[in-house]
């Protein structure tokens, strides 16, 4: 059986339920020495292993502040995550790792969690880290609100006490054995953040942490990180076994992230990314590499409790064994549009699931199957009636047919003709308020720290079914991929979470121009 991915939730938007679109690549420009391999074109740089050198420019679009506590940026997110370290963080496999943390304890109840901190920790002025500065850090983050990007992380503390030095208490509102994993946010030094305001930014103000890159300079043009060599992880039991590798990150600014792939293809970044659009033509081209992630885009069916006229899907036993039928038949013929999240396990149901046993359940609902011609029926007026059902989309998305003619055949399989049509956003949203649909395929972004049970509560409450059951199936999560220019080397782990996951690994084959 396929191993079920675990996924995290965070803000649903309907904005970005409907629609997805692809950014296109220009002709590559300025291209470096190339080679023959295997055939195809390859790109070749002289790599005689790591070692110091050279910068790496990242993108980034000309943030409203820098303060990583009071805003929502995703890219003040991406670099902070280079200034500043966190109480634990999560691996590549999603493992829950101390970071500067040296050891904690939950009471039996699960309502208080006491933390050591690690000695001599220094902020890159010099101070020391200490047990204000993790107090300060969830306070701002519970003042300003849903401001901060952080806010769902620390919403579950009911309040936090210094104890000593390096030891402080978080009481909690409910028990959470798990909840080290959403402590995962920049641990700020207040003796540099009281002062910052929640928006804004001032040339007087320094990005000041404990991370592997201290703030150098921020202008019109680009943001400037140097190397840390003092960075605690480096001497840390669990931490490098080796110096960290660049000299320095230059974040350079722009106006929107359309510029992003432009900016990419003229070598004035050295990493950029996707989470939608064609990705097959990026993976065939030879001068850059390319790495696919599982990303945050979940996509899922939605069943209406309401319906059309005269619909089946008005009673819950129906749905349910269409919902189940369809986990199964994913389970048999995969979407293959991403990894799937359907958490299909036949031990969880009586008896076995199949076309025939989900044609016996339809008829335990009081439904009719004609075995000779193959469909399911009722009767309407005395009248021998097959059953259709409808289902919507929007419209100009290509993985979303694909998924609805998956439906099509699933249903046809079982007896039920599926009439698919392709609709505009308004008239999807028309058909979400009044809940006159049968089904409708829809995505959402997938928030950092949330369970299952969680998002799908929240998008029943987003429309407006929360007072049904059996009416979301989750399908998968979308690919993305993140291309890198051929001079990084080493280990490309990207993350949906951390883009750049693996930089500590990272060297440059030849310096930045």
């Amino acid at each position: 059986m396929r191993k079920i991915h675990r996924f995290y939730i965070v803000f649903l938007m309907l904005t970005l339920i409907f629609g997805g679109c692809g950014q296109q690549l220009q002709n590559a420009q300025n291209k470096p020495t190339t080679g023959i391999n295997d055939g195809a074109v390859k790109v070749i740089y002289e790599d005689e292993g790591p070692s110091q050198g050279g910068i790496l420019n990242l993108f980034m679009v000309k943030p409203k502040t820098l303060n990583p506590l009071t805003t929502q940026d995703l890219y003040v997110r991406q670099l902070s995550s280079f200034v500043f370290d966190s109480l634990f963080y999560e691996d590549e496999s999603e493992s829950v790792k101390k970071g500067l943390v040296d050891s904690y304890n939950f009471s039996q109840d699960g309502l208080i969690l006491d933390i050591e901190l690690k000695d001599n920790i220094l902020f890159h002025d010099g101070k020391k880290l200490c047990s204000d500065d993790v107090a300060f850090t969830i306070e701002t983050i519970q003042n300003v609100d849903k401001k901060s990007s952080y806010y769902d992380n620390v919403a579950n503390i009911q309040s936090i006490k210094s104890l000593t030095r390096l030891s402080f208490r978080l009481i909690l509102n409910t028990p959470d054995t798990g909840f080290i994993r959403r402590l995962t946010f920049p641990i700020v030094p207040k003796h540099i953040f009281k002062d910052w305001p929640i928006d804004g930014h001032k040339d007087s103000l320094k990005l000041i942490g404990t991370g592997p890159f201290k703030f150098d300079s921020y202008n019109e043009d680009s943001i400037k990180l140097l190397r840390n060599d003092n960075w605690w992880f480096l001497q840390d039991e669990d931490g490098l076994s080796h110096p960290i590798w660049l000299d320095g990150i230059t974040f350079k600014l722009y106006s929107d992230r359309s510029e992003m792939m432009q900016a990419f293809q003229r070598q004035q970044i050295d990493i950029a990314w996707l989470d939608d659009g064609d990705l097959g033509s990026y993976s065939k081209r030879a001068d850059i590499f390319f790495n696919k992630y599982v990303s945050n885009t979940l996509e899922f069916l939605v069943i209406s409790p309401e319906g059309t006229s005269g619909s089946p899907m008005k009673h819950e036993s129906f749905r349910a064994a269409i919902i189940r039928y369809l986990s199964w038949y994913e389970h048999e013929n995969p979407i293959n549009r991403g990894e799937s999240v359907i958490d299909f396990n036949e031990n969880q149901y009586e008896g076995k699931i199949n076309q025939n046993t989900t044609i016996n359940a339809l008829i335990d609902s009081g439904y009719f199957y004609d075995y000779n011609k193959e469909y399911l029926y009722t009767y309407k007026n005395n009248v021998k009636t097959p059953v259709h059902l409808s289902l919507i989309y929007n419209e100009l998305n290509m993985d979303r047919e694909y998924t609805g003619q998956w439906v099509t055949d699933a249903l046809a399989e079982i007896g039920i003709k599926l009439d698919v049509k392709t609709a505009e956003t308004r008239e999807l949203q028309k058909q979400i308020d009044s809940g006159k649909f049968d089904m409708m395929l829809l995505g959402c972004r997938v928030p950092y720290y949330a369970d299952k049970n969680e998002i799908l509560e929240y998008t029943k409450k987003i429309l407006n079914i929360s007072h049904a059951n059996e009416v979301i199936l989750p399908l998968y999560r979308k690919y993305g991929a993140v291309l890198y220019h051929n001079y990084i080397r080493g280990e490309r782990n990207p993350l949906w979470k951390n883009i750049y996951n693996g930089w500590q690994k990272w060297y440059l084959v030849h310096p930045n121009q």
